[in-house]
């Protein structure tokens, strides 16, 4: 591996030993599944003590980059779950199912809470009103990949507060309960650093990078049903779409 150290920048050793390695990942000379050289190989090449090298190693197994296994050494890991940006709808669980991938969901938190002003314009529904707030994480091979925050209009579907939505999906229950289609969402994406306490529960550090969906679900143009923040593993999850030129 061709690593470059200056050990006269300002730039600690180990930040720029990860760097470096993230440099190779993103360039394809490290892809999924390689294993990188062992700790006294790299502490000879780069002339640098093993404490060093296996801090920099430690910064990219916090943000999912790296993964060790017992006896055999540490491996890439890249992103290895899609979400494709389309004409039709899918929620993340739904789009899991289409791939085949296993998964698990555990809810952390929900609760009836009282609409502020912005909870309420994206709900629709007056300041001070009650509304399902559901906080859940999704993970696949133990590993969580998801942190899902929603808040759901529960006028539209009496009842869902009572649902116990661990391994049962949102958008199917709210389709059960409000006897009706969703019709569409609104969505941005926004890339940023994950924070203390998300990353927290995501288990990365504050500084790792995350991908941040903000959706807004509509059973009809004028009936906003749930508006939810979803953090998404920057090294796990990707996007695709399909465009066609006309």
């Amino acid at each position: 591996m061709k690593i470059h150290i200056d050990k006269l920048s300002m730039i600690p050793v180990y930040e720029q030993i990860a760097n470096g390695l993230r440099d190779l990942m993103y360039s394809g000379s490290l892809q999924d599944g390689d294993r990188i050289d062992s700790e006294p190989k790299m502490c000879m090449e780069l002339g640098v003590s093993r404490g060093t090298v296996r801090k920099a190693i430690e910064v990219l197994i916090r943000e999912g980059r790296l993964k060790k296994i017992q006896g055999k050494g540490t491996f890439v890991t890249n992103p290895d779950v899609a979400y494709p940006l389309n004409n039709q709808l899918f929620s993340f669980a739904e789009t899991l199912d289409m791939q085949h991938i296993n998964y698990s969901t555990q809810v952390i938190r929900q609760e009836l809470l009282s609409a502020n002003r912005e909870i309420a314009n994206s709900l629709n529904i007056p300041v001070g009103n009650d509304y399902l707030y559901l906080e859940r994480v999704r993970s696949v091979n133990n590993e969580v990949l998801m942190l899902i925050e929603n808040r759901i209009n529960i006028d539209i579907c009496p009842g869902i507060e009572k649902v116990n939505f661990n391994n049962i999906s949102l958008f199917s229950k709210i389709e059960e309960l409000g006897k009706r289609r969703i019709q569409f969402a609104s969505s941005t994406y926004e890339a940023l650093a994950v924070g203390m306490e998300r990353g927290k529960i995501l288990g990365l550090s504050p500084s790792a990078p995350i991908l941040k969906m903000q959706q807004t679900v509509f059973m009809s143009q004028s009936e906003p049903i749930e508006y939810g923040s979803v953090w998404l593993k920057a090294n796990k999850y990707f996007l695709t779409t399909t465009l066609q030129r006309r």
